[in-house]
């Protein structure tokens, strides 16, 4: 008897090993990139994953750091990585020279880079004369630097602007001296800030365009409606989680557990993002409203229509 039901626990265990064998094999396999993936900029995506909600889609993502957004769309006009997270200025250029990109959705509502300096910088005309760190000279960290100083008075002659990369690099320049300003992706203007650096403004106080946005390949996603609506429809069930104080806690755990940054700063991180400037697209809807402050920037006659397909962000919510 007791042969028979050591066999037959033997026997169901295997059946319970084969089904999640099956199961997982039956996942689609899919590519999420982002340069600096250890961002705030990512909160929903990072939630998304560790909380099993692209599991739930039939998902088996997997997650890509690049160094810049740049080569975010190079990896994604490549096949390395199906869906990224990019800047939007940087994808709106790669379009105009006939990229086969769509945006997707909104991943951030506002553009929520942060300007810091160094100590000894007491005001915005102490700049002049100094050099400033960005990530590309044509992208948006440089863009949206340029509007901040210009709006403070602060011409684009008064400084020298140099390329570093990725907030990583340009924050060891700024606390090395290499540079006297930056601008970095939170959490990293915390870090700096507990180095000694000094908070100067944020870029959305400077221009109202959309920060980050989901991007794919038109031809790509035309072949696989139903991961990226999946994608989608769990990016978005986390920026609800997120959204709920009652899930601070959990949010910001999660959070410093990606960015191995302290649990005080994450949480003040949380108070900007999902609080007080509200950064983060609460259900990731994109409008050429959102879109069209980069289109006046660039002096562009484009439609915004040219640049998006929502067509999988209404499927999700609708499902």
């Amino acid at each position: 008897m007791r042969r028979a039901l050591a066999a037959g626990a033997a026997a169901f265990g295997l059946l319970l090993a084969l089904a999640a064998s099956a199961q997982a094999q039956s996942k689609k396999d899919m590519i999420w990139c982002a340069p600096v993936m250890a961002s705030t900029y990512y909160w929903d995506l990072l939630v998304a994953v560790d909380l099993g909600y692209m599991d739930a889609e039939g998902l088996n993502l997997k997650l890509v750091n690049n160094d810049t957004p740049v080569q975010s769309l190079q990896f994604i006009a490549a096949g390395a990585c199906n869906i990224g997270s990019i800047t939007t200025e940087v994808g709106i250029a790669a379009i105009e020279k006939g990229a086969d990109f769509k945006f997707v959705a909104s991943e951030d509502d506002k553009v929520a880079f942060v300007l810091l300096t160094r100590p000894e910088i007491k005001t915005f005309a102490d700049l002049r004369g100094k050099t400033v760190g960005v990530t590309l000279l044509q992208e948006s960290s440089a863009t949206l630097l340029r509007l901040l100083l210009e709006k403070q008075g602060i011409k684009k002659d008064d400084y020298t602007m140099v390329a570093l990369g990725g907030s990583p690099n340009r924050l060891a320049a700024l606390v090395n001296g290499a540079i006297a300003a930056t601008m970095l992706s939170p959490p990293y203007d915390y870090r700096a800030v507990s180095a000694g650096m000094q908070r100067m403004g944020s870029a959305f106080e400077a221009f109202s365009g959309v920060g980050v946005v989901y991007a794919v390949s038109d031809q790509w996603a035309k072949a696989n409606p139903d991961a990226v609506t999946g994608f989608l429809r769990a990016a978005a069930r986390a920026e609800r989680f997120i959204y709920d104080p009652a899930n601070k806690q959990k949010a910001v755990e999660i959070l410093v557990k990606y960015t191995k940054s302290p649990v005080e700063d994450i949480s003040k991180n949380y108070d900007a993002f999902y609080g007080r400037d509200r950064v983060m697209s609460p259900d990731l809807n994109l409008t050429g409203a959102q879109l069209q402050p980069w289109l006046d920037l660039r002096g562009s006659t484009d439609k915004p229509e040219r640049y998006l397909d929502l067509s999988y962000l209404r499927r999700a919510a609708a499902q």
